[in-house]
């Protein structure tokens, strides 16, 4: 049986600010005539901004409402009148508070490039919504990157190949460097400088560059698990794995079978950690674990 839901709706005015006071959702219950009371209004966006959805039209459209209620929550710039959402003061309160409310700026307004620049300041991903014009421009688009490193997936395929605007987003965050131009994940050079910032960035390396021992260990240093994004070529090298388990023992787990055999290789690591010697063939970890009295779980 389907649940009955009585309609409820208050009337008093004296009784619904009073509730408004504490809590502005309580527009959503006044009836008709007190949601286009602009005192209550306003009381009630004051207190909880996106109670502009409860608002009528008329208020909806007035300026002194939509200001109140985008400057308490940006997002209640979705339940202003497209008339208000035109307008740049009203927009400019709106993203500074929350930048990814330039979502429901009108599009002449997502062209701003003040309007941008101040939703990107707040939130860098806010980049998504700018116009495709902004998107080729280097301060915002830095601005932008510097607060989300990720926004760089919306910045023109120009500002993608910029090695300065790259360095900035990886700095905020290493996934930025998946979206980074072809030419400079494959460019070797530019690449040391991104996996000595932030190791994890191998990830997103050329194929090529992924095999390269040089580099790999680079990202080593920065970033104990690199190796993970490393080409299993590696593996069975051996200049590579001896010094890779010179900087972090547990490397050890991804040599090959017969490098886990290698004495130098094992000792270098255990050396390095002791715990690294788990991953040693069976032989070598027998001998070592009795000369150095380590009891391994079974």
């Amino acid at each position: 049986m389907a649940t009955q839901h009585t309609e409820f709706s208050i009337s008093d005015k004296n009784q619904l600010l009073k509730l408004l006071q504490t809590n502005g959702r309580a527009l959503e219950y006044a009836n008709h005539e007190l949601r286009a009371d602009k005192e209550l209004v306003l009381c009630a966006v004051k207190q909880k901004g996106r109670a502009l959805k409860f608002a009528s039209a008329e208020l909806s459209n007035d300026f002194d409402c939509v200001l109140a209620a985008v400057t308490q929550n940006g997002k209640a710039l979705e339940y202003a009148s497209d008339q208000l959402k035109s307008n740049i003061e009203i927009v400019t309160a709106a993203v500074t508070n929350n930048g990814s409310t330039l979502i429901f700026a009108n599009d002449e307004l997502k062209s701003s490039r003040a309007v941008v620049l101040a939703a990107v300041m707040q939130n860098g991903g806010a980049l998504k919504f700018a116009a495709d014009s902004l998107r080729s421009d280097y301060e915002l688009v830095l601005a932008a990157v510097k607060l989300k490193g990720r926004a760089l997936e919306f910045a023109t395929e120009e500002l993608r190949a910029d090695k300065s605007i790259v360095l900035a987003a990886v700095g905020e965050n290493d996934w930025a460097f998946a979206y980074a131009s072809a030419e400079l994940r494959a460019d070797k050079d530019f690449a040391i400088q991104v996996v000595a910032l932030k190791g994890r960035a191998l990830e997103y390396v050329s194929s090529e560059l992924k095999a390269d021992p040089e580099l790999v260990l680079a990202a080593a240093v920065e970033y104990e698990w690199a190796l993970d994004h490393a080409d299993s070529t590696l593996m069975s090298n051996r200049t590579f794995i001896l010094a890779a388990v010179k900087l972090h023992g547990l490397a050890l787990e991804y040599a090959s079978e017969n490098l886990r055999a290698d004495r130098e290789i094992v000792l270098t690591a255990i050396e390095e950690n002791p715990e690294a010697l788990v991953y040693a063939s069976s032989d070598l970890r027998a001998e070592f674990a009795k000369n150095l009295a380590i009891k391994l779980d079974k």
